[in-house]
């Protein structure tokens, strides 16, 4: 175990690279890019998400076209395609961040987009019929009643979505982008018979990340009541977890 112990030593390059003598990188950098590629395709994606659930197929179409394609492209092909598609474009080149940021949102918006959608049909349909029976527009009623509502069971399936796009970002470094992967790959080259160790201070660092914000999502999932109580207590009777008190329907039978 004195080999893995040693590359504790280099906490400091795993997480952040050679940062500040060069650039930031490593650990720091993963999270970097998932979180400004989510905060990016969050609006995008919820325009796609209500684009898809209209009734006019010369907008609902290209949302679905976009959403499905995206959705059937790996990841690391975006990263290929943005990587030598953009300066090709824009006649310059951009720095490796954010043509891997902009890789993830792209591949973001369509499953933010999906999750809106999800969130919006989540709503019962009552919701609507409501809202317009007393009188609002589709719009208003849209805005001030379904939004709110599905915004709140969208919550959980967005941190969810984060632990996935945060382990997407691992495929940058086959461009040159110095994150977590790039760092350990750096490190084993240098100690190629530290290899393994340099591979599961990786993992370790890939597994904190992740299993802090699953738990954070579970936690969520509570406090929004999106958990069914059975699936936390296996021993409650669902009669228990009836509304009306069981006296109550016995008197009424």
């Amino acid at each position: 175990m004195d080999f893995l112990f040693e590359q504790f030593g280099n906490w400091k390059f795993y997480l952040l690279g050679a940062y500040p003598v060069g650039a930031l990188g490593g650990l720091v950098l993963n999270i970097s890019m998932a979180f400004l590629s989510l905060i990016i395709c969050f609006f995008i994606g919820a325009m796609f998400g209500l684009g898809r659930l209209s009734c006019r197929k010369y907008i609902a179409y290209p949302c679905i076209i976009y959403i499905e394609v995206i959705r059937a492209t790996p990841v690391l092909l975006l990263v290929f395609w943005f990587f030598f598609f953009i300066p090709s474009v824009l006649g310059k080149n951009i720095s490796l961040f954010w043509s891997s940021v902009i890789a993830l949102s792209v591949y973001a918006t369509a499953y933010q987009a999906e999750i809106v959608r999800a969130g919006i049909l989540a709503v019962p349909v009552g919701q609507m019929e409501a809202a317009l029976a007393s009188g609002m527009t589709r719009f208003m009623a849209l805005k001030t009643v379904i939004l709110p509502q599905a915004f709140k069971m969208m919550i959980p399936s967005f941190v969810s979505f984060f632990i996935s796009l945060f382990k997407e970002t691992s495929v940058t470094y086959i461009i040159g982008v110095v994150e977590l992967v790039q760092t350990g790959i750096i490190v084993s080259q240098r100690q190629p018979n530290r290899m393994f160790a340099a591979y599961i201070c990786m993992a370790m660092g890939f597994f904190v990340i992740c299993f802090a914000m699953s738990h954070v999502a579970r936690r969520m999932e509570r406090r929004f009541g999106m958990l069914d109580l059975q699936s936390y207590r296996p021993t409650v009777c669902r009669s228990d977890l009836n509304l009306a008190p069981c006296n109550v329907e016995k008197s009424t039978a």
